[in-house]
């Protein structure tokens, strides 16, 4: 099971839903999370995986 805090509501909650990926200049990148309550509520932003520079090849 993993936790996680509402970036919306500050709840605690069991189920969190991936709203948003924030990207940091020095380490990694933040992981906003959401409970199933509020996720709706939220437009989501990008995600990890949509934050990968595309390659070419």
């Amino acid at each position: 099971m993993s936790v996680a805090v509402c970036c919306r509501c500050g709840r605690a909650t069991l189920a969190p839903v991936e709203v948003r990926y924030i990207e940091r200049a020095s380490g990694p990148g933040v992981t906003l999370y959401a409970c199933p309550d509020c996720a709706p509520r939220l437009m989501p932003g990008p995600l990890p995986a949509e934050t990968v520079p595309p390659t070419h090849g």
